[in-house]
């Protein structure tokens, strides 16, 4: 995505019993921007712009990739009024039923309008949207005959606090989506000239 020419993205995992081909790229990726236009953007500024939907399979480090680029005028949040700044977001949290930090993700939701802040907390309203945006990911996962999980690389950290790198990731099916609270958080890699 696109938000003040700052390139921002979003990380999700889906695992398929016996594995993808490059046709099952394509159908997930033209999903992902059904999936984009349909939920995700109805959270966000208009500001917010859908550039592609970049996949890569990853048995193997040379495994197949797959980018789907976004129609073209390209896909835009709904929300009318101003973005917050870059840096601004929504934490989604992935829940597996497992406890453990291996078994949790997330995703931060940048693009926030004006009017879905008051002082430093989000609407609502705004918030059971993203909510539901991230639940509708199942329905995804389940037209593309694949299971939408969590993926652990690392397994815990040295004496150092460097992480250590697992031999192959562990994946953990996610049952349920939320949001801790309505309290933004910040993304400063987000911010113009921070980052890619």
């Amino acid at each position: 995505m696109l938000l003040d020419s700052q390139k921002i993205e979003n990380t999700l995992y889906f695992e398929k019993p016996g594995g993808w081909s490059a046709g099952d790229l394509v159908s997930l990726g033209n999903s992902f921007l059904t999936w984009w236009a349909a939920f995700y953007a109805v959270g966000v500024s208009s500001a917010v712009t859908l550039s592609e939907i970049f996949i890569r399979e990853l048995s193997t480090a040379s495994s197949i990739v797959q980018t789907t680029p976004a129609p073209t005028p390209h896909p835009a949040g709904d929300r009318s009024a101003a973005s917050l700044p870059n840096n601004v977001a929504v934490t989604v949290s992935f829940r597996t039923g497992l406890s453990g930090r291996f078994a949790r993700g997330r995703n931060y939701v940048s693009g926030l309008s004006e009017d879905a802040v008051v002082l430093n907390t989000v609407d609502s309203a705004v918030l059971a949207d993203i909510q539901a945006g991230y639940e509708a990911l199942q329905d995804v996962a389940s037209d593309n005959t694949s299971t939408w999980v969590v993926v652990s690389r690392f397994s815990g950290v040295d004496g150092d606090g460097v992480p250590i790198p697992r031999a192959e990731g562990v994946t953990t099916p996610i049952t349920a989506v939320i949001i801790v609270d309505p309290i933004i958080d910040s993304q400063r890699r987000r911010l113009p000239g921070r980052g890619q």
